[in-house]
């Protein structure tokens, strides 16, 4: 099953706001051939330094672990 990103956002650190030494992460919704979404969390740092963006493919040596990671996050 391939995944595309569908969207790249900032994430809401909310009132407690993000760490001054943590990494900045931002929300990707993946979505299958079969329109199923699955929103991640990952470092914006590894999305620039993959080159991923909106659009494209999400490498398919992770995909096996958004499955894993994702159980109960589904959105349809």
């Amino acid at each position: 099953m391939g995944w595309t990103v569908k969207r790249i956002q900032e994430d809401d650190y909310g009132c407690e706001e993000r760490l001054e030494d943590a990494k900045v992460k931002v929300l990707v919704t993946l979505v299958d051939e079969n329109g199923q979404e699955r929103l991640i969390r990952v470092e914006d740092e590894w999305l620039y330094a993959n080159g991923i963006d909106e659009g494209d493919g999400w490498p398919e040596s992770l995909s096996s672990a958004v499955n894993v990671s994702l159980k109960g996050i589904e959105r349809t």
